[in-house]
């Protein structure tokens, strides 16, 4: 408070100095110490008078006519449109009925489902029938023997490795199979290499009817040589070409195929077995005169633990069944029953997608299927044409004019004399391309009824948005106003004996040219606007606009 009350008090001294000064300087009581005027020129003082009219801050942009919502309309189900109750331009209620789809599929799977609880019901009645149970009694007794029958023989195994004894019959068998397996082994091996001397032979074949071919392909050229179509008997010498070519041809052919027979890794596979059945055969052998070692002992006994485990399991589950048998329980009856009954609701659904209806009022403005055809995605476009919007864009520069409940003027091309109001309903938060140039997209409503004319969707619209707007207000030029700080003004007063009175004015709406007054001025008074330089030897007249008061008042104010 002191802060401001301390610049008033100055600013008003400082008025009162700047007058005074400025009033003695105009009598010529106090001579001028600044730079000296031209010689042949005069300054006058420009001024203007307060007025009352209307000032407004408009930005302007394009746009288009769109309905203020829209929604695709699409069968819930798949199947062919069998009847199309609408066209463009029909005029739908909410809960009209505007096509279907083949429904047969859908039929039957509701009937399935039907006949599906009914069964779920009987089901559910019959639960009392201790048959089932009998049976998993049965089935778990069965299962108690099992594992208790695993559980002897792996006690069986288990003794035989804690009582571990060479067993000399088997030794004498297995090396015999070694033996066996090595003479085998032997044996393929000279095979192979017997082998590789026909593979040489086919190799060679191989090669000469490649060069059979070559040769072939050679005179075959040479017979269908352009330049020798005047020889005679040339056409039975090119039949001659043509047949020792295919025979070429074939020969190469069948050399080839015994090629890759003859090298067919049959040897190599051959070999690799005899080689496997060895190393089985030696390993079958170690086997037998090795004894076992402490992870077999560890594997076994904890076998034995693990299936006297599963006993008491197998035992358990007895019990419980036994129990069961004795307490009828329908749980497993009741959930089929709902799930049966879910599942005639869902059928009913996808009947009921069959059909498509209005979900609400609008116009059909697209219709993308005919019937016969498969439906697929969007069937039909329903738009509320009753309360159009306007789509709009204007430069990016404009920004500041676009806000929620702004009002609009709009003049559609195609009616250049009509102009339509309504006020900005949606401002998108991101720009968009328009024409490779960043623009602000908006959305007006717009009064239909203010004109009796029918408007048509898409139709271009141009958009002027009333950002500000002053009327019946004060206005002074803006080339008038003195901007001492942020949002803060004076003007000079010219009174009546031609002194300047510097006042503080409220300052409203402003454009480039006029700015609205709130308070601080009165209509009809005349405030200074700069100064006119007339110089007298040319009789030519210059209008300088300037920011600042006249020189004798630039001094109090750091001019």
């Amino acid at each position: 408070m002191f802060r401001k009350k301390t610049f008033w008090i100055v600013l008003i001294v400082l008025a009162l100095l700047g007058g005074g000064g400025y009033a003695a300087y105009a009598r010529g009581l106090i001579p001028w110490f600044g730079p000296e005027e031209p010689v042949g020129e005069e300054a006058t003082l420009q001024t203007a008078q307060v007025t009352v009219g209307d000032l407004s801050i408009t930005a302007d942009g394009s746009g288009v006519l769109v309905p203020s919502s829209q929604i695709e309309l699409a069968f819930d189900a798949s199947g062919t449109l069998m009847e199309l109750l609408v066209k463009v331009g029909d005029v739908v209620q909410a809960g009209d009925v505007l096509a279907w789809i083949d429904d047969t599929d859908a039929r039957n799977a509701v009937v399935e489902a039907e006949l599906s609880l009914l069964q779920a019901q009987e089901a559910l009645e019959n639960a009392a029938d201790t048959a089932s149970m009998e049976l998993a009694v049965a089935q778990a007794e069965l299962q108690v023997a099992q594992k208790e029958a695993d559980l002897d023989a792996a006690g069986e195994d288990l003794d035989e490795l804690l009582n571990w004894a060479p067993d000399k019959t088997g030794v004498e068998v297995a090396e015999v199979d070694l033996t066996t397996a090595q003479v085998s082994y032997q044996n393929t091996v000279a095979k192979a290499n017997m082998q590789d001397g026909q593979n040489a032979s086919t190799r060679i074949k191989l090669e000469e009817a490649i060069a059979d071919l070559q040769d072939a392909q050679a005179s075959y050229a040479n017979a269908m040589d352009a330049a020798r179509d005047w020889e005679r008997n040339i056409e039975s010498a090119r039949e001659n070409a043509t047949r020792s070519l295919k025979r070429a041809q074939d020969s190469l052919e069948v050399a080839q195929v015994s090629y890759d027979l003859a090298m067919i890794d049959s040897n190599d596979t051959d070999v690799q077995s005899a080689r496997v059945r060895v190393l089985s055969a030696q390993e079958a052998l170690d086997d037998l005169k090795t004894p076992p070692d402490d992870r077999e002992m560890r594997t076994a006994r904890l076998q034995v633990q693990e299936l006297a485990v599963a006993v008491q399991q197998a035992r358990l589950d007895l019990a419980n069944a036994q129990e069961a048998l004795t307490e009828v329980d329908t749980a497993q009856q009741e959930l089929s029953l709902q799930q049966a009954e879910l599942k005639l609701e869902s059928a009913r659904e996808a009947l009921g997608g069959t059909t498509l209806i209005a979900p609400a009022s609008g116009t059909v403005i697209e219709v993308n299927t005919e019937v016969g055809e498969k439906v697929n995605g969007t069937v039909i476009v329903l738009a509320d044409l009753a309360a159009p919007v306007v789509q709009f864009w204007v430069e990016e520069s404009d920004l500041n004019s676009v806000a929620l409940g702004h009002r609009v003027n709009l003049v559609f091309e195609a009616l250049p004399d009509l102009t339509y109001s309504g006020e900005i309903v949606r401002v998108d938060p991101v720009l968009v391309s328009v024409g490779n140039t960043p623009a602000v997209q908006a959305w007006a409503s717009i009064d239909v009824g203010a004109h009796p004319v029918k408007l048509l969707g898409d139709m271009n619209v141009e958009v002027e948005i009333v950002a500000g707007e002053a009327l019946n207000a004060l206005l002074v030029p803006v080339a008038a106003l003195r901007e001492l700080g942020t949002d803060r003004y004076a003007v000079f007063v010219v009174q009546d004996d031609g002194e300047l009175e510097m006042r503080m004015v409220e300052v409203g709406l402003m454009d480039y040219v006029n700015a609205e007054i709130r308070s601080g001025l009165q209509r009809g008074e005349v405030v200074s606007t700069g100064e006119r330089t007339t110089s007298s030897s040319s009789q030519s007249t210059t209008d300088t606009e300037q920011d600042a008061p006249p020189p004798g008042m630039m001094r109090f104010f750091g001019g």
